[in-house]
């Protein structure tokens, strides 16, 4: 086989490749194009979704901030738990009050 020739057989596969290349790039830009939301862009002013805490989590949390200083939080914990929970026990506690009651029992300062 010639030099030409078997530059033109390389040419004709650079040449399909591309196409192929073009051919992928679009269906990638229409699948794209096609699933973009409607909706309003992202924005850092939307407000953050609370942390998801588990009944463990909030009870590990609640007996070390009871147990803190000699148990100087304990009957303040206790009265935060009855708060969000009617019974007085975390297991009456819902799980969607779980954000605001750690904050709540995280802001323990004074006994």
């Amino acid at each position: 086989m010639s030099k030409m020739s078997e530059l033109s057989q390389v040419l004709d596969e650079l040449i399909s490749c591309g196409e192929k290349m073009i051919e992928t790039a679009n269906a990638i830009k229409k699948i794209f194009s096609a699933d973009a939301p409607a909706t309003e862009p992202i924005s850092e002013d939307k407000p953050k979704k609370a942390p998801a805490y588990s009944k463990e989590d909030v009870r590990a949390l609640l007996a070390r901030r009871a147990n803190e200083s000699g148990g100087q939080f304990k009957a303040q914990v206790k009265s935060i738990v009855k708060k969000y929970g009617n019974g007085g026990s975390l297991t009456d506690v819902p799980t969607d009050s779980y954000p605001a009651l750690v904050k709540e029992v995280e802001g323990l300062t004074d006994a």
